[in-house]
């Protein structure tokens, strides 16, 4: 696997562990899915279906309520150290809705 693609991964399993912590959010689908397909491409994954259904994943509006969009994976997406993994369209829905 790409090193930066592990990177982006353990970064956004980080960010899972303090969500647990500091908003009682345990994003148990989320988990699952970077256990089955990884963390760049369930991040591919869940933007393709935002940017089909035109709604934020669960985990983003609960980090939203909690005031930590700082631990989203948008947020991840949005770093200028990960942005050869995404698309441009897939950075843009990123920034757009990290507002």
């Amino acid at each position: 696997m790409d090193p930066l693609a592990i990177k982006f991964e353990e970064e956004i399993r980080a960010k899972m562990l303090h969500a647990k912590k500091e908003c009682r959010y345990n994003p148990t689908r989320f988990n699952q899915m970077i256990a089955k397909y990884g963390g760049v491409e369930t991040a591919k994954r869940l933007i393709a279906n935002a940017l089909q259904t035109g709604n934020t994943s669960d985990g983003f509006t609960t980090l939203c309520l909690c005031g930590r969009l700082d631990l989203t994976m948008e947020n991840s997406v949005c770093k200028p150290e990960y942005q050869s993994l995404f698309s441009p369209e897939e950075i843009a829905y990123c920034k757009e809705v990290l507002g």
